[in-house]
């Protein structure tokens, strides 16, 4: 059964928007896989070129991180066009 939420957890409040989220999560990959086994970086690689991608486990955590930075300069430009608009 899973755990149940937190207060201070950012997928339990209603404040959290998507883009949030999402980056909160593609975060916590990039730092998972940044911190793994050996095994670990294999079983992935292995996961990887099945789908016909041969970056490795490097190529993987830094399109987690390129894609989160995406998403925060998205985020962030939105956020300034809406205090333009105001």
């Amino acid at each position: 059964m899973p755990t149940p939420a937190t207060p201070d957890d950012p997928a339990a409040t209603s404040d959290t928007n998507r883009g949030d989220l999402l980056q909160l999560l593609l975060q916590i990959c990039e730092d998972f896989l940044a911190r793994t086994t050996p095994a670990t970086h294999h079983e992935v690689d292995t996961l990887l070129r099945a789908r016909g991608i041969t970056g490795g486990p490097g190529w993987l955590i830094d399109m987690l991180g390129l894609t989160r930075l995406r998403l925060q300069d998205a985020t962030h430009r939105d956020e300034q066009g809406a205090h333009h608009d105001t």
